[in-house]
Order: C-alpha cells, then structure tokens, then sequence
C-alpha cells in the first residue's frame, strides 16, 4: 500500500485535526499576552485526543494494557519536560500568561500527529501488530498531555514592582 493510499484512506477529521495543530503550533511562534483559558487550550486538546484514543484502544484490548500505554506516556512526557523544558511562560496580572515565542510547540504538535497516523496506518496494514501500534500512538499523545501540563505547573510569577 502506498502513501497516496494511505492518505486516501484517513477520514477527512484527520486533515481538520492537521490543520487545527498547525493553527494552534503557529500561534506559538512569536510571544503572546493571551488569558489563562486560551494558554490552556492545547493541554486540554491533547488531554482530550489521548484520553479519546486510550478509551477506544481499551475497547479493543482491555483497559489494563490502555491505561499502562497512557500512564507510560504521561510519565514520559513529564520527564521530557523536566530534561529539555520549554521556554518558561509567565504567569501576568489579571488573568494572562506571557508565552515566548517558539518553534518547539509547533514542532511537537506535528511530531504527534505523524507519529499517531503512522500508528493508524501501521495497525490498518498490519492487524496483527495492530495492539503495539496503536500503544505507540496513545502512549504518545499521553505524552505531549504530561509534557503540556508539567509546562503549565513551571509558569513563573510576574514579579510586580510596587512603588514606595
């Protein structure tokens, strides 16, 4: 089977979830003042896309091997964090976060999601190995979930100078 193929062959919510990453990663590229809701969004996104993906695979083999995939991911991500941080927002009065700009967010979204088609395609083209392929791609999206949320627990304080 071909890549023309397997590009075919995803349903047209792939290309709109493609495009909603690239959206979501671009925004990161230049430093933004943005309320707390909206700095949160991709963590939420990624929460939701690998719980969605960790409920379907427990359909298919059992919840134990599902929650050890997403729990190994998680874990992974907030190591990934801890050793290569990204650069530290700023937590701003009234509500906001100051986000530096940078290619990493971008980056990671697009990672994710060649890795979790490639993990689609893998399990379509091969059923049999369908089970590890599909622990890949939800241990990965889990991933990018801990890596999200242990960025969101590093936000900094601004540090507010008060007159005398």
């Amino acid at each position: 089977m071909g890549a023309g193929a397997i590009a075919g062959g995803a349903p047209a919510w792939v290309y709109g979830l493609l495009a909603a990453l690239v959206v979501l990663g671009g925004r990161r590229l230049r430093t933004r003042d943005v309320p707390v809701v909206v700095a949160l969004i991709p963590g939420a996104a990624f929460l939701i896309w690998s719980l969605v993906g960790a409920r379907a695979f427990a359909l298919f083999t059992g919840g134990e091997i599902a929650a050890l995939a997403w729990a190994g991911g998680v874990a992974i991500g907030v190591a990934s964090a801890v050793a290569a941080p990204d650069p530290r927002a700023t937590l701003l009065p009234g509500g906001r976060v100051r986000q530096p700009g940078s290619v990493l967010p971008l980056l990671l979204y697009l990672a994710v999601f060649v890795v979790r088609f490639a993990c689609g395609a893998w399990a379509a083209i091969r059923p049999e190995q369908a089970v590890t392929a599909t622990a890949i791609g939800v241990a990965v999206g889990a991933g990018v979930t801990g890596r999200l949320v242990a960025g969101v627990l590093r936000w900094r304080r601004a540090e507010i100078a008060v007159a005398a």
